[in-house]
């Protein structure tokens, strides 16, 4: 019963309490080191995409539609 109640615990919302021992690592290196590392992933994404569009929509590559 003691496990139940747990489990079924761990699916109620609670808000997530810090300490203030917390907002001093907002101040730190390692948020500007991921926010650095989502762009790049983001612009590499761009790019990618972007080669991706200029080679594979040529229209010559575009099967011909058939009637019945």
């Amino acid at each position: 019963m003691t496990r139940i109640v747990i489990i079924l615990a761990c699916f109620i919302p609670a808000p997530a309490l810090a300490h203030i021992g917390h907002v001093g690592g907002l101040a730190g290196h390692d948020h500007w080191v991921i926010a650095a590392a989502i762009a790049a992933a983001l612009a590499a994404a761009a790019v990618a995409a972007l080669k991706g569009r200029g080679a594979g929509a040529s229209e010559e590559n575009e099967p011909e539609l058939q009637e019945a």
